[in-house]
């Protein structure tokens, strides 16, 4: 039978409204969190009772809620936060549907006591929308108990007690860095599980005190501080990102915020992970905290119930921003940071990226990025300042087959090296060195001139100057027909890069000529291994990510290669061309290449200290 249209009940409408707001404790505390914020609190006290399903109340000294308005605030689309249409698309505030408090009210027992300033007494309201005096000082306190019991089927679909907790501990870490200038305090079943007291400073020095309670004391001590901005468009990028060699196994430990609202946006995510390119290892993400500021009508929030997803009126732009921000604060990662014994390589830089980037402009942004005066508010360890002209000489080459004799020359330490002089080797591979501030450095020589050489390839098939060397007699490579095919398909590729190939016969293809570089190398393992990397790469591979895999492989071909032993001449050019090199502190596959120990940790090991 055909039922009639009719209006539904209240009651009713907001259930149904709650399921699209409140899905889950972790909700309930994002909503009265930022409620909290958009009335001016500086203080945030949060219990929880069974992860919030039990009880959750949070107190807060915001301005609160005149007792003639309480009623209001506990009906649908009632706000204090926006009156018109034109108000919709300039949003300045986090909340602004009017939704959430009826929602939980609807599904929970709630209790709102409020006394903002000026009012001789606090009033509470529950969810009933029944009004009594309280006693309360100023500001707000919302208790929500026994969450769901009015819609039992949403509750049967919750996860446990601990997904919960970690899903309320999710928006609590977005709410700590967010916001280093509000006092917060959780306590957890009676026991206090996060205090973080309110920060002082600019934006630099107060959220580097936030870093470590949520990402770790190793990142907050060798966080890169990233700014950029457009003036024109009324666009900054301010925050933190990690040097090359400290990243993790997901995107989780990145966090994104627009306008102060955190946010999920998988553009701005590939900004940030392919400004980091070949620095880090194959499946690995780098960790963040990056705050995006744009004008407020250039983003719509209104696009998802929980407004974590906006949309941005000029993506490619925002694109642009981190990405060159992100890879102009990565170019300056030379510098080791002195290493704790915990088998963790750390680095820093040596000073702040602000310094070289005033007024500088990125080819591939199309505004100027400028970068501000002030400087971060904590002293990176190592302070060898960064040489003002690169020594780099791209046409360096350790001989790819003569020995040396590693004790015919010595090197005497110089101040400026934040590597140091090198000492010797360990077992062939791995170049000891002493820097000035007395440091041990050890650098694998591979891994390391992989990198030099790798650099020095992309300088030169950007010049278009890859040398070949024609060989007198072609050297036959056999393999597969379905290899043949695949090499002889990008022979013409191959040929920018140096390396000629022929057909020879359907198992087998000729080698006419190889890159300069390889000098008198066999070619036979770099093709092999070229196949292997064509047969790697997808149809959706980019072309940029195609070539570095054909250069890297070639540079790992022509690097020194381990247990090879250099003379202490060959150590020391090795050292300098590094510090004169970006990136060099991890090799083409993201590897690390130096790790350093600092005198203190050394006495420490020995119990001096």
């Amino acid at each position: 039978m055909r039922r009639p249209i009719q209006q539904l009940p209240e009651t009713l409408a907001n259930q149904i409204a709650a399921g699209e707001v409140v899905d889950r404790p972790a909700s309930v505390v994002k909503e009265l969190t930022e409620n909290a914020l958009d009335a001016g609190a500086s203080s945030l006290r949060l219990e929880l009772t069974g992860a919030g399903l039990v009880n959750l109340i949070l107190t807060d000294n915001g301005g609160g809620i005149p007792k003639d308005e309480l009623p209001l605030a506990i009906s649908r689309h009632a706000t204090s936060k926006i009156a018109s249409t034109e108000d919709l698309f300039n949003i300045n505030t986090f909340g602004f549907r009017g939704e959430a408090l009826p929602s939980i009210a609807s599904v929970s027992r709630l209790k709102l006591t409020s006394r903002p300033e000026g009012q001789d007494e606090a009033w509470c309201i529950n969810s009933q929308a029944e009004l009594s005096p309280a006693a309360h000082p100023k500001g707000t306190r919302i208790e929500v108990a026994d969450l769901f019991y009015a819609t039992p089927a949403r509750r049967k679909f919750l996860k446990s007690v601990r997904s919960e907790a970690l899903a309320i501990e999710a928006v609590l870490k977005n709410l700590i860095l967010a916001h280093p200038h509000v006092q917060i305090t959780v306590l957890e079943d009676g026991a206090e599980t996060w205090h973080v007291p309110a920060a002082q400073g600019d934006f630099f020095q107060s959220h580097a005190t936030r870093l470590g309670p949520v990402l770790g004391d190793e990142f907050a001590k060798n966080a890169l501080p990233v700014f950029a901005e457009k003036p024109a468009l009324g666009m900054a990028l301010h925050g933190f990102i990690s040097g090359p060699t400290l990243h993790s196994g997901n995107a989780t430990k990145q966090f994104l915020f627009v306008n102060g609202r955190p946010i999920k946006d998988r553009s701005l995510q590939a900004a940030l992970k392919n400004a980091y390119g070949d620095k880090l290892p194959a499946g690995r993400h780098p960790m963040a905290v990056l705050f995006l500021t744009v004008p407020t009508d250039a983003v719509d929030v209104n696009v998802h119930p929980a407004k974590s997803e906006v949309r941005f009126h000029q993506p490619s732009e925002l694109y642009g921003l981190v990405f060159a921000a992100v890879h102009q604060a990565l170019s300056q990662t030379l510098r080791p940071v002195m290493q704790a014994p915990d088998n963790t390589p750390a680095f820093t830089h040596s000073q702040s990226p602000f310094t070289d980037l005033q007024e500088q402009q990125f080819s591939y942004a199309p505004n100027p990025i400028t970068a501000p005066s002030f400087q971060p508010a904590y002293q990176p360890s190592f302070t060898a300042p960064i040489p003002t002209a690169p020594s780099y000489n791209p046409d360096f080459q350790l001989p790819p087959q003569k020995l040396l004799k590693g004790d015919e020359e010595q090197a005497q330490p110089q101040a400026e090296h934040p590597l140091g002089a090198a000492l010797g080797q360990v077992a062939n591979t791995y170049i000891v060195a002493e820097n000035n501030h007395g440091a041990l450095v050890v650098v694998d020589q591979h891994a390391a001139h992989e990198r030099l050489v790798y650099e020095n390839l992309k300088s030169q098939f950007t010049e278009g100057r890859i040398a070949a060397q024609h060989l007198l007699l072609p050297v036959i490579v056999s393999c597969t027909p379905a290899e043949a095919q695949l090499l002889l398909a990008h022979a013409e590729e191959l040929q920018k890069f140096g390396l000629e190939l022929e057909s020879y016969s359907p198992s087998a293809v000729a080698i006419t000529a190889i890159p300069q570089l390889l000098g008198h190398a066999d070619p036979v393992p770099l093709v092999r291994d070229l196949t292997q990397d064509l047969q790697s790469l997808t149809p959706r591979t980019t072309l940029n990510s195609r070539l570095e895999h054909v250069l890297a492989t070639i540079a790992c071909h022509h690097s020194i290669r381990a247990h090879r032993r250099l003379s202490l001449a060959e150590q020391n050019a090795l050292l300098r061309q590094m510090e004169a090199t970006p990136a060099s502190l991890t090799c083409n596959h993201g590897r690390p290449t130096v790790v350093s120990l600092s005198l203190a940790e050394l006495e420490k090991l020995f119990a001096r200290r």
